[in-house]
C-alpha cells in the first residue's frame, strides 16, 4: 500500500474512562492490517471532565494542514469526545467519518449511581460527565460527518447486574443509539473486550470506507 493511501486513511483513536491509550492498542493493530494510520493518544478521561479531552482533541483537529481528513474512532467515553468536537463545525471539516464504540450517547446509569458517592466523585470528575442527566442536557450539536455506532449486548461483568435492561456489562445497549445515527450495530460482546475483537475491528474498516456496516 502506498504512502499516498495511508496518508489519507489517518485514524485517531480515543479510549475510554479510567483507561489509557494501551487500551486501544489491540484495535489500532487489527485496524494498521487493513492500511490505516493509527494515531493513539492518551486523554484526560479520568479525573477530569470530558471536555478537557475534547479540547485537546480539537487541538489536534486544527492542527491539520487545511484539507486534510482523519477518521476518528472513540471507545466509550471517547464517543461523546468525538461528539462534542463534531459539534464544531471547523472541526467537523477535519472528519471524513465517525465511529463510536460502546458509547454510552444517552448517559449511563451506572455512572448515575457512581455519582451518588461523593467521595468516588469527587476524584474521578469525568463520571459527572456520563451521567443521564449530563448527557441529556449536554445537548450536542448535530454534524454532517457519518457516525456509525456498535454496541455491545452481553452482560459478563458484575456491574451490568445493577443495570435492569440489556447492556454490555457497563453500558446500556439502548444508550448506544442516537437518531443522528448513520448506522447502529449490536455485536455479541462486553465492554471491556468489544474493542479489542477483531469482528469489531471489519465493521469499523467498512464503515469507514462505505459509511455503512453491511455497505
Amino acid at each position: 500500500m502506498n504512502e499516498q493511501h495511508i496518508m489519507q486513511n489517518r485514524i485517531f483513536l480515543i479510549h475510554g474512562f479510567n483507561k489509557g491509550a494501551s487500551d486501544m492498542y489491540p484495535l489500532e493493530r487489527s485496524l494498521a492490517s487493513f492500511g490505516y494510520d493509527c494515531l493513539t493518544l492518551n486523554y484526560p478521561l479520568r479525573f477530569h471532565p470530558f471536555e478537557n479531552a475534547t479540547a485537546y482533541l480539537r487541538q489536534m483537529l486544527n492542527r491539520l494542514p487545511d484539507g486534510e481528513q482523519v477518521f476518528l474512532v472513540g471507545h466509550s467515553t471517547g464517543g461523546l469526545v468525538i461528539r462534542d468536537v463534531l459539534s464544531s463545525p471547523d472541526c467537523a471539516a477535519k472528519v471524513k467519518r465517525a465511529v463510536l464504540i460502546a458509547t454510552p450517547s444517552q448517559g449511563s446509569q451506572l455512572a448515575r449511581h457512581a455519582h451518588r458517592v461523593q467521595p468516588f466523585t469527587r476524584l474521578y470528575k469525568t463520571i459527572a460527565s456520563i451521567t443521564p442527566e449530563f448527557v441529556g442536557d449536554y445537548a450536542f450539536q448535530p454534524s454532517d460527518v457519518e457516525m456509525g455506532a456498535i454496541a455491545g449486548d452481553r452482560s459478563n461483568l458484575f456491574l451490568g447486574k445493577m443495570i435492569r435492561e440489556q447492556n454490555d456489562g457497563r453500558v446500556e445497549t439502548s444508550s448506544v443509539y442516537d437518531r443522528g445515527l448513520k448506522d447502529f450495530l449490536v455485536l455479541p460482546y462486553g465492554h471491556k473486550d468489544i474493542h479489542h475483537r477483531r469482528e469489531t475491528a471489519e465493521f469499523v474498516h467498512r464503515f469507514l470506507q462505505t459509511g455503512m456496516f453491511y455497505g
